[in-house]
């Protein structure tokens, strides 16, 4: 073993050199001020927010590996005016949780805070761009998956008896519905099933796949007529949230016909894109709802008219069908009796053709006994009785001979 062995009883002595950690930290941000002299363009995702007069940023990006890189970034209430304007005004939105972004940024290093980023300024085009290209993928993998446009081979309802509606709690996008649908079911024509979700934000996709789900059960217990999907209008960053792989497949393979009312005209979603059928607001889809239920009604009303028109027609033919078999039917009636007639005429005629002077006067006798009743059987004569034979010509007495 080599080198000297150190007692146990000296105690180790401190390096002859060192730092204070205030040097060292001081060292670090020259190192880094040196090293990025001035601001450049940053690209990473805004994990969470704080709005405390400045702007609060955590930044994260995932690496090719799985790494994570993290920073603190910090917008100053100096720029912060003029950087949510530019943002505004090209997204409608301002920064929030869940975006991609490319900002331009300073690098600090502070010996009480640490190290992070000055934001200066922001390229919203790099944020709307991300969200196209997310949408693009998206949509191919449910054309991939063959689900892409199958709700939209679900027939155009013609009517509504049942309609399941999501929305966000207390939207005001909701109120903007009701009042366009509320008489209906307030009239008993259509049963409305309303479910709530998250429509922005991190518990968004969960959310929403939830009242999906919920609405699909619905549909299992009694027969959907359509599912609506509604919201406000909102920034093109708020709607971002909907452009999610798990929700827009639960639509896409949803049994009933899909309604979206999202947003504003100039909005898309794709929800919007694999709905069986699209309208720009939660009124526009009321309106279409209450305007195919209209429809319907005038549509029975017809029909009905139609009906009692046909009724009448068959009343009025069978009248006529009526009177027609009853001037048959006494047509025959008169033949018969026509016929009756003449059968009994010739009945009399012949009657009386058999009377007894028609009969006696073509050489017939009528025989009669004592009492004058007549004779018709040689039997019935008694020997030595006394006979009268009626003549056409007079009355003859005769006495019978033993036979």
């Amino acid at each position: 073993m080599t080198g000297r062995r150190r007692k146990k009883s000296e105690t180790p002595r401190p390096p002859e050199q060192f730092l204070d950690l205030a040097d060292v930290l001081a060292y670090v941000g020259q190192v880094i001020a040196r090293g990025v002299p001035g601001a450049v363009w940053v690209r990473a995702e805004i994990a969470s927010l704080t709005d405390r007069r400045h702007l609060y940023l955590d930044l994260v990006q995932l690496g090719e590996e799985g790494e994570v890189a993290k920073c603190r970034a910090t917008v100053w209430a100096r720029e912060r005016y003029a950087l949510e304007g530019k943002f505004r005004r090209a997204t409608g939105g301002t920064l929030t949780a869940g975006l991609k972004v490319l900002l331009f940024c300073t690098a600090e290093f502070h010996p009480q805070y640490g190290f992070s980023l000055n934001v200066l300024d922001v390229a919203p085009e790099f944020t709307l761009g991300d969200a196209a290209l997310r949408l693009e993928a998206l949509r191919e993998t449910l054309v991939r998956e063959g689900v892409y446009g199958l709700n939209r081979t679900l027939p155009t309802p013609t009517d509504f008896a049942r309609v399941a509606v999501i929305s966000p709690e207390g939207a005001a996008g909701l109120g903007d519905f009701r009042r366009e649908t509320d008489a209906l079911e307030a009239a008993g024509v259509v049963e409305f099933v309303y479910l709530e979700a998250t429509f922005q934000g991190a518990a968004a996709s969960a959310s929403l796949t939830a009242a999906v789900a919920q609405a699909r059960a619905a549909h299992e217990h009694a027969p959907l007529d359509a599912l609506v999907l509604i919201r406000g209008g909102g920034a093109v960053t708020d709607l971002a949230w909907l452009n999610d792989l798990a929700l827009a497949r639960a639509l896409a393979t949803f049994p009933a016909p899909v309604i979206t009312g999202l947003g504003h005209a100039r909005d898309d979603t794709l929800p919007d894109e694999v709905a069986a059928l699209r309208t720009d607001t939660p009124s526009k889809a009321a309106a279409l709802i209450v305007r195919t239920v209209a429809e319907a009604a005038a549509q029975a009303q017809d029909q009905a008219r139609t009906i009692r028109a046909h009724a009448r027609e068959v009343l009025v033919n069978a009248d006529a069908g009526a009177r027609w078999t009853l001037d048959r039917l006494l047509t025959a009636a008169r033949r018969q009796t026509d016929a009756a007639h003449t059968q009994t005429d010739a009945l009399m005629r012949q009657a009386l053709g058999l009377t007894p002077q028609r009969t006696l006067a073509r050489g017939y006798a009528l025989v009669r006994d004592q009492e004058g009743q007549p004779v018709t059987r040689a039997a019935a004569v008694q020997p030595g009785e006394t006979l009268t034979l009626e003549f056409a010509d007079g009355v003859v007495g005769v006495r019978a001979e033993g036979r």
